[in-house]
């Protein structure tokens, strides 16, 4: 669990709100290219690398975590120093006052979700719905807009201030395990399996604008052309009070894998099967539509590819306080490491 922590630590540091993921890639190449023998970007910023089998005519396995997270973007500078934005990605209003941001304009500022103090509120105001009209974001400034619009213009990124910490137990809390903390696992699966000699190719993608669109899943499938992937990304871990159809999904009690018509039924039991083979704890989950996932946009590129989607349940989705168990993390990276070896899909499974 260290290294899993270790790993999506130095990923959760980086900002890259959908639509600015390119701050993440010099970061990632430096301390993760080493895994790959290419790796590259496309032009809607997604970052991606490859390695190699030594097997003629290997097929590719792909494996996606998208890399972009929610955040905020600079619609107008005030005076005294306030900026209003609009969310990119879907978050609640009402987590937002007193939150803590990073406003990344000609030089990284700290900001604070600001809003009219209960205190100061008119008879019945309270009872309204917030919106984001309702709030600012305060940089301390308390200058005249045109001094703010020196360090930051119209179109800027906001992102929460990013920690990642151990928390009590075997969890960890950060603004952006949605999807760093997939990220992580299949970067720690690519280093369990290093050096050794694989039957097929391997291919990562950490796709761009999945929190508003699938333009980045789609057009890097497209681009890498993979026989078959894996889609991870979080689901939403069971707490107390919600639906009892999220019982299927506990922190704690493995990685998930779904069941769904945007996944492939004999790609997912295969996987299913190694997991229960190799002792790799797992979680299932029966989804009637739409994930919510990169995974119909990697199932319909090109001409279609069979696709399997593990998830990484999560507490406090699209907040500033995400949290995972980390033994989650680790047994995704185990269960796609084991898949590595084995290749069960392509009937090369060891007796």
């Amino acid at each position: 669990m260290n290294r899993i922590f270790e790993i999506a630590a130095g990923l959760t540091q980086v900002p890259g709100v959908s639509g600015e993921e390119e701050r993440s890639f010099p970061y990632l190449k430096e301390t993760f290219g080493h895994l790959f023998d290419e790796v590259g970007v496309t032009p809607v910023s997604s970052f991606y690398g490859i390695r190699h089998s030594k097997k003629p005519n290997a097929p590719t396995i792909l494996m996606d975590a998208h890399l972009d997270t929610i955040g905020f973007v600079v619609t107008e500078c005030c005076d005294g120093g306030f900026l209003k934005v609009l969310p990119v990605g879907g978050t609640s209003e009402k987590i937002l006052p007193a939150s803590e941001v990073w406003i990344h304009g000609k030089e990284t500022i700290q900001g604070i979700f600001a809003s009219k103090p209960p205190h100061l509120q008119e008879p019945g105001e309270a009872e309204k719905p917030m919106r984001m009209s309702d709030l600012s974001i305060d940089t301390g400034l308390n200058c005249k807009k045109e001094e703010l619009e020196k360090i930051i213009r119209i179109g800027t990124y906001v992102s929460f201030k990013s920690s990642c910490e151990r928390m009590n137990g075997q969890c960890a809390v950060s603004p952006y395990f949605d999807d760093r903390i997939c990220a992580a696992s299949i970067l720690r699966a690519l280093e369990l399996v290093e050096g050794e000699e694989l039957g097929a190719n391997i291919a990562f993608q950490f796709s761009s604008r999945e929190e508003t669109g699938i333009a980045g899943a789609r057009t890097t499938a497209y681009h890498l052309n993979p026989d078959f992937g894996f889609v991870l990304d979080v689901c939403h871990a069971y707490t107390e009070g919600c639906d009892e159809s999220r019982k299927c999904c506990y922190m704690g009690k493995g990685c998930v894998i779904s069941y769904a018509p945007q996944t492939t039924r004999t790609f997912t039991e295969a996987v299913h099967a190694l997991a229960v083979k190799e002792k790799i704890p797992i979680q299932l989950m029966g989804e009637s539509g739409h994930t919510g996932t990169n995974s119909n946009a990697i199932q319909t590129a090109r001409g279609g590819i069979p696709v399997c989607l593990i998830s990484v349940p999560l507490k406090n989705m699209h907040t500033a306080n995400e949290i995972v168990d980390l033994r989650d993390a680790r047994a995704a990276a185990d269960l796609l490491a084991a898949f590595l070896r084995k290749l069960p899909y392509l009937g090369k499974e060891e007796d």
